[in-house]
């Protein structure tokens, strides 16, 4: 029996890890496939023990993940792995950052110019008492509610008791707080040093990636919806970039590319069936997770498209018209296409 290591990028071609992916389950037809291959290119051989077998059996699943996947729009096995389990850390032959752009790159993107007003805000009135529930002081959520750049689907919020009543605003504090910039002690809200520096000497390229990292690697996307975990639609967030590089250059409609997001990772299908979701098949329940966590409070939220919502008659929803920005293709270096 061929071995494969529980943190081997996993032999179906997901991308995953082994131990995240096909372990204890049935195999998928991709893994199948890989696995009749493997035993055709074993028949007739002879090895000599078992590690020499497994060797073979190595080199020859690593020969496999190299190739490119149409699923991936061209990217391998071996790169969506690294894209999903090591991001910013090695992936830079797949993507780089551009940390030398001006600070005049970052104005008007919502998440920094949120957190600037959030910061000087804070500088002005710091310390600032929490509530019994540990929040801000609602005079302050106000403050900060009345100048915030808002998502369509919360421009609706006028009135507040609470920061918990505005998501962005819950969320954008719990970013801060995240970024090393503001902290509660005894009950009190104030900046940090990092933080008041921001302030004093403005923002730059090393505190929008501190902003990135955090907001991609730490902060849980859940904390802003209703829906279940959906782990892979924060974890695929590299992938979902590249896939805006190579499909939404021009507007593109959110459903096709939840499609191509679907088409690379359907095993969240799956996972979406095992939830209840009233009148929605699994296919639209993802992709309206997918739409909401990575297009809106993502993508849209740090500058990288912009999102033109055509009205359908009728209904409430809005068809929605995506394409990356100016700042997406200065920012991101792409070494693959």
């Amino acid at each position: 029996m061929v071995a494969i290591g529980r943190n081997d990028p996993c032999p179906c071609g997901s991308g995953k890890k082994y131990k995240h992916c096909c372990l204890g389950k049935e195999p998928p037809p991709r893994m199948s496939s890989l696995m009749d291959e493997l035993k055709a290119a074993i028949a007739g051989k002879t090895f000599q023990s078992l590690d020499e077998a497994n060797a073979f059996a190595q080199a020859f699943t690593e020969s496999k993940n190299r190739v490119s996947q149409l699923d991936f729009l061209g990217l391998s096995s071996e790169q969506m792995h690294r894209l999903l389990d090591f991001p910013f850390v090695r992936t830079r032959e797949i993507v780089d950052i551009d940390m030398d752009l001006a600070p005049a790159a970052f104005r008007g993107i919502p998440v920094v110019d949120n957190a600037l007003l959030f910061l000087g805000r804070l500088a002005e009135q710091e310390p600032l008492k929490a509530t019994a529930k540990g929040n801000i002081p609602l005079p302050f959520a106000r403050e900060v509610l009345a100048e915030l750049k808002m998502p369509e689907r919360e421009l609706h919020i006028t009135s507040i008791r609470t920061e918990e009543d505005v998501p962005i605003l819950h969320a954008l504090r719990e970013l801060l707080t995240l970024c090393g910039w503001v902290k509660k002690r005894n009950s009190r809200f104030s900046l940090t040093e990092n933080g008041r520096k921001i302030v004093q000497e403005g923002f730059i390229g090393a505190d929008f990636r501190n902003l990135l990292e955090t907001f991609t690697l730490k902060f849980n996307w859940g904390f802003m919806d209703r829906y279940p975990p959906f782990s892979i639609v924060q974890q695929s967030f590299l992938f979902g970039l590249y896939l805006l590089h190579r499909q939404a250059g021009g507007e593109i409609e959110e459903q096709a590319l939840a499609d191509y997001f679907l088409r690379a990772f359907p095993q969240v299908l799956e996972d979406a069936r095992r939830y209840e979701a009233p009148y929605r098949e699994p296919h639209d329940f993802i992709s309206g997770c997918f739409s909401l966590r990575f297009l809106e409070r993502f993508c849209e939220y740090f500058g990288f498209v912009t999102i033109r919502r055509e009205a359908i008659s009728g209904h409430f929803i809005n068809r929605k018209f995506v394409q990356t920005t100016d700042f997406f293709r200065q920012y991101l270096q792409w070494r693959v296409q």
